[in-house]
Protein backbone atom coordinates (compact mmCIF):
# COMPACT_ATOMS: atom_id res chain seq x y z
CA UNK A 1 0.00 0.00 0.00
CA UNK A 2 2.70 2.63 0.73
CA UNK A 3 5.51 0.46 -0.69
CA UNK A 4 7.97 0.57 2.02
CA UNK A 5 8.54 -3.07 4.09
CA UNK A 6 6.90 -3.43 7.25
CA UNK A 7 10.11 -2.63 9.52
CA UNK A 8 10.88 0.64 7.30
CA UNK A 9 7.19 1.74 8.17
CA UNK A 10 7.17 0.82 11.47
CA UNK A 11 11.12 3.07 12.26
CA UNK A 12 8.81 6.15 10.16
CA UNK A 13 5.65 5.58 12.17
CA UNK A 14 8.15 5.44 15.25
CA UNK A 15 9.84 8.85 14.09
CA UNK A 16 6.34 10.72 13.83
CA UNK A 17 5.30 9.55 17.12
CA UNK A 18 8.63 10.76 18.88
CA UNK A 19 7.48 14.40 17.47
CA UNK A 20 3.82 14.15 18.13
CA UNK A 21 3.93 12.03 21.70
CA UNK A 22 0.85 10.14 23.21
CA UNK A 23 -1.18 13.85 22.85
CA UNK A 24 -2.95 12.11 19.03
CA UNK A 25 -4.40 8.99 21.18
CA UNK A 26 -5.40 11.28 24.58
CA UNK A 27 -4.79 14.87 23.68
CA UNK A 28 -5.33 16.88 26.17
CA UNK A 29 -8.84 18.96 25.18
CA UNK A 30 -11.36 18.35 22.83
CA UNK A 31 -11.67 14.61 20.86
CA UNK A 32 -8.76 12.56 19.68
CA UNK A 33 -8.49 12.22 16.33
CA UNK A 34 -10.63 9.80 14.51
CA UNK A 35 -7.48 7.39 13.40
CA UNK A 36 -4.89 6.15 15.33
CA UNK A 37 -1.22 7.44 14.36
CA UNK A 38 -0.23 4.57 12.48
CA UNK A 39 -3.12 4.03 10.29
CA UNK A 40 -2.95 8.34 9.69
CA UNK A 41 0.51 8.12 8.92
CA UNK A 42 -0.64 4.86 6.04
CA UNK A 43 -3.10 6.82 4.80
CA UNK A 44 -1.41 10.10 4.22
CA UNK A 45 1.78 7.95 2.51
CA UNK A 46 -0.85 5.94 0.42
CA UNK A 47 -2.32 9.23 -0.91
CA UNK A 48 0.72 10.46 -1.16
CA UNK A 49 2.43 7.45 -3.24
CA UNK A 50 -1.27 7.26 -5.70
CA UNK A 51 -1.67 10.49 -6.02
CA UNK A 52 -4.98 9.78 -4.13
CA UNK A 53 -8.44 12.52 -3.82
CA UNK A 54 -8.70 12.93 -0.22
CA UNK A 55 -12.37 11.78 -0.95
CA UNK A 56 -11.30 8.69 -2.18
CA UNK A 57 -8.44 8.17 1.07
CA UNK A 58 -11.49 9.04 3.55
CA UNK A 59 -13.61 5.91 1.69
CA UNK A 60 -10.79 3.34 1.92
CA UNK A 61 -9.52 4.37 6.13
CA UNK A 62 -13.22 4.90 6.27
CA UNK A 63 -13.07 8.56 7.75
CA UNK A 64 -14.27 11.87 5.87
CA UNK A 65 -12.78 13.94 3.18
CA UNK A 66 -12.16 16.96 6.01
CA UNK A 67 -10.06 14.18 8.22
CA UNK A 68 -7.68 13.23 5.32
CA UNK A 69 -6.89 16.55 4.47
CA UNK A 70 -5.89 17.76 7.93
CA UNK A 71 -3.74 14.51 8.23
CA UNK A 72 -2.42 15.86 5.30
CA UNK A 73 -1.74 19.56 6.82
CA UNK A 74 -0.52 17.82 9.94
CA UNK A 75 1.46 14.98 9.11
CA UNK A 76 3.42 16.00 5.70
CA UNK A 77 5.86 18.36 7.30
CA UNK A 78 6.50 15.92 10.21
CA UNK A 79 7.16 13.52 7.18
CA UNK A 80 9.65 15.91 5.17
CA UNK A 81 11.44 16.44 8.74
CA UNK A 82 12.64 13.17 9.46
CA UNK A 83 13.05 11.98 6.73
CA UNK A 84 14.93 14.98 5.76
CA UNK A 85 18.63 13.31 6.92
CA UNK A 86 18.31 10.37 4.40
CA UNK A 87 17.10 12.54 1.56
CA UNK A 88 20.24 14.63 1.85
CA UNK A 89 22.44 11.36 2.63
CA UNK A 90 21.44 9.93 -0.47
CA UNK A 91 21.88 13.01 -2.86
CA UNK A 92 24.93 13.78 -1.48
CA UNK A 93 25.91 9.83 -2.60
CA UNK A 94 24.42 10.41 -5.54
CA UNK A 95 26.45 13.56 -6.31
CA UNK A 96 29.44 11.57 -6.41
CA UNK A 97 28.14 8.86 -9.06
CA UNK A 98 26.48 8.17 -11.95
CA UNK A 99 22.96 9.51 -12.40
CA UNK A 100 19.90 8.60 -14.57
CA UNK A 101 18.05 11.40 -16.23
CA UNK A 102 14.30 11.09 -17.94
CA UNK A 103 11.29 13.02 -18.38
CA UNK A 104 7.26 12.15 -18.18
CA UNK A 105 4.34 14.34 -18.36
CA UNK A 106 2.44 14.43 -15.89
CA UNK A 107 -1.35 14.47 -16.69
CA UNK A 108 -3.44 17.83 -16.11
CA UNK A 109 -6.63 17.83 -17.78
CA UNK A 110 -7.17 20.32 -20.69
CA UNK A 111 -6.42 23.64 -19.80
CA UNK A 112 -8.05 26.09 -22.77
CA UNK A 113 -6.29 29.14 -21.03
CA UNK A 114 -2.69 27.48 -20.80
CA UNK A 115 -1.16 27.18 -24.39
CA UNK A 116 1.82 24.84 -25.12
CA UNK A 117 0.77 21.42 -22.48
CA UNK A 118 -0.71 19.12 -25.11
CA UNK A 119 2.12 16.74 -26.16
CA UNK A 120 2.21 15.20 -29.48
CA UNK A 121 3.81 12.51 -28.31
CA UNK A 122 1.97 11.22 -25.67
CA UNK A 123 -1.18 12.24 -26.84
CA UNK A 124 -2.41 14.22 -23.59
CA UNK A 125 -2.45 17.76 -21.93
CA UNK A 126 0.40 17.56 -19.11
CA UNK A 127 3.51 18.91 -17.69
CA UNK A 128 7.39 17.92 -18.70
CA UNK A 129 8.90 16.78 -15.53
CA UNK A 130 12.71 15.75 -15.46
CA UNK A 131 13.74 13.35 -13.48
CA UNK A 132 17.27 12.38 -11.88
CA UNK A 133 17.43 9.15 -10.31
CA UNK A 134 20.95 7.11 -9.55
CA UNK A 135 22.17 3.96 -11.12
CA UNK A 136 19.59 1.97 -8.46
CA UNK A 137 16.71 4.18 -9.94
CA UNK A 138 16.09 6.25 -7.13
CA UNK A 139 14.89 10.25 -7.51
CA UNK A 140 17.64 12.35 -6.61
CA UNK A 141 16.02 15.27 -7.94
CA UNK A 142 13.20 16.83 -9.71
CA UNK A 143 12.95 19.73 -11.99
CA UNK A 144 10.52 22.78 -12.46
CA UNK A 145 7.56 21.68 -14.80
CA UNK A 146 7.74 22.39 -18.35
CA UNK A 147 4.80 22.50 -20.87
CA UNK A 148 3.99 19.47 -21.96
CA UNK A 149 5.16 20.28 -25.89
CA UNK A 150 8.52 20.63 -25.20
CA UNK A 151 10.35 18.07 -25.98
CA UNK A 152 13.15 16.27 -23.54
CA UNK A 153 15.83 18.11 -25.17
CA UNK A 154 14.74 21.54 -24.42
CA UNK A 155 12.88 20.53 -20.79
CA UNK A 156 16.44 19.35 -19.37
CA UNK A 157 17.70 23.04 -19.36
CA UNK A 158 14.83 24.75 -18.70
CA UNK A 159 13.92 22.51 -15.83
CA UNK A 160 16.82 23.63 -14.15
CA UNK A 161 18.44 20.07 -14.29
CA UNK A 162 21.10 20.50 -16.37
CA UNK A 163 22.04 23.50 -14.19
CA UNK A 164 21.97 21.84 -10.92
CA UNK A 165 24.05 18.63 -12.39
CA UNK A 166 26.49 20.49 -14.23
CA UNK A 167 29.57 18.59 -12.60
CA UNK A 168 27.97 15.17 -14.04
CA UNK A 169 27.96 16.67 -18.03
CA UNK A 170 32.29 17.85 -16.99
CA UNK A 171 34.96 15.87 -18.58
CA UNK A 172 36.10 13.72 -15.85
CA UNK A 173 32.26 14.05 -13.86
CA UNK A 174 30.62 10.82 -12.88
CA UNK A 175 28.94 10.88 -15.62
CA UNK A 176 24.73 11.03 -16.80
CA UNK A 177 23.11 8.69 -19.04
CA UNK A 178 20.17 8.96 -21.10
CA UNK A 179 17.95 7.68 -23.74
CA UNK A 180 18.15 9.28 -27.15
CA UNK A 181 15.72 12.02 -26.58
CA UNK A 182 18.99 13.96 -24.75
CA UNK A 183 21.14 13.51 -27.69
CA UNK A 184 23.58 16.28 -28.26
CA UNK A 185 22.39 18.08 -24.65
CA UNK A 186 25.51 16.26 -22.92
CA UNK A 187 24.25 13.43 -21.27
CA UNK A 188 25.76 10.03 -22.23
CA UNK A 189 23.45 8.29 -25.12
CA UNK A 190 22.75 5.67 -27.11
CA UNK A 191 23.83 5.71 -31.11
CA UNK A 192 20.37 6.43 -33.12
CA UNK A 193 19.99 4.28 -36.17
CA UNK A 194 21.49 6.24 -39.53
CA UNK A 195 18.37 6.49 -42.44
CA UNK A 196 18.71 3.81 -44.66
CA UNK A 197 21.91 2.14 -42.78
CA UNK A 198 22.11 0.06 -39.64
CA UNK A 199 24.66 0.44 -36.57
CA UNK A 200 28.02 -1.17 -36.57
CA UNK A 201 29.04 -3.96 -34.67
CA UNK A 202 30.81 -1.72 -32.46
CA UNK A 203 27.87 0.86 -31.98
CA UNK A 204 26.04 -1.98 -31.26
CA UNK A 205 27.75 -3.14 -28.47
CA UNK A 206 27.68 0.41 -26.90
CA UNK A 207 24.20 0.66 -27.04
CA UNK A 208 23.44 -2.55 -26.09
CA UNK A 209 26.36 -1.47 -22.15
CA UNK A 210 24.45 1.83 -22.64
CA UNK A 211 21.04 0.31 -22.04
CA UNK A 212 22.00 -1.94 -19.64
CA UNK A 213 23.14 0.89 -17.51
CA UNK A 214 19.92 2.50 -17.70
CA UNK A 215 18.50 -0.57 -17.11
CA UNK A 216 20.08 -1.28 -14.05
CA UNK A 217 22.26 -3.80 -14.81
CA UNK A 218 25.68 -4.87 -15.05
CA UNK A 219 27.63 -5.40 -18.14
CA UNK A 220 30.80 -7.31 -17.23
CA UNK A 221 29.25 -10.46 -18.62
CA UNK A 222 29.29 -8.60 -22.14
CA UNK A 223 31.48 -10.67 -24.71
CA UNK A 224 34.80 -8.77 -25.20
CA UNK A 225 34.62 -10.04 -28.70
CA UNK A 226 32.08 -7.33 -29.27
CA UNK A 227 34.59 -4.46 -28.26
CA UNK A 228 37.37 -3.87 -30.88
CA UNK A 229 39.58 -1.69 -28.64
CA UNK A 230 40.29 -3.44 -24.98
CA UNK A 231 40.04 0.43 -23.69
CA UNK A 232 36.90 0.68 -24.47
CA UNK A 233 35.80 -2.44 -21.75
CA UNK A 234 33.65 -1.77 -18.55
CA UNK A 235 37.30 -1.52 -15.88
CA UNK A 236 37.01 -5.09 -13.19
CA UNK A 237 35.77 -5.80 -10.18
CA UNK A 238 38.25 -4.51 -8.72
CA UNK A 239 37.77 -1.34 -9.58
CA UNK A 240 34.48 -0.90 -7.85
CA UNK A 241 33.74 1.38 -5.17
CA UNK A 242 31.06 -0.50 -2.91
CA UNK A 243 28.32 2.77 -1.50
CA UNK A 244 26.30 -0.62 0.27
CA UNK A 245 25.72 -4.37 0.64
CA UNK A 246 23.63 -4.52 -2.82
CA UNK A 247 25.87 -1.61 -4.38
CA UNK A 248 26.09 -2.80 -8.09
CA UNK A 249 28.01 0.12 -10.43
CA UNK A 250 31.31 1.48 -10.39
CA UNK A 251 32.01 5.11 -10.85
CA UNK A 252 33.99 4.11 -13.63
CA UNK A 253 30.98 2.72 -15.76
CA UNK A 254 29.99 5.21 -17.06
CA UNK A 255 33.16 7.51 -18.01
CA UNK A 256 34.24 4.51 -20.53
CA UNK A 257 30.82 5.73 -22.84
CA UNK A 258 31.51 9.63 -22.90
CA UNK A 259 33.47 9.23 -26.57
CA UNK A 260 31.09 6.40 -27.31
CA UNK A 261 32.51 3.41 -30.07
Amino acid sequence: MTGLRAQRLADLIGRVREIVGDEWEKPPVGRSHVLPLPTAVIAVLFGLRHNLPDEVLGEVFGCSQATITRYHEILQPILRWVTRPEVDQRLEQTRREGVLVDGFVAPVGERESYHGLFSGKKHLSGQNVQVIADLDGRVADVGEPVNGARHDTAAFFISGIAERWATHLAPGGPGMIGDGGYQGTGPITPHKKPPGGDLTAKQKAYNYSVNRLRAGRRTRHQPPEELEDPQDRLPPDHDRLPRRVTHRHRPGDLQNHRTGL
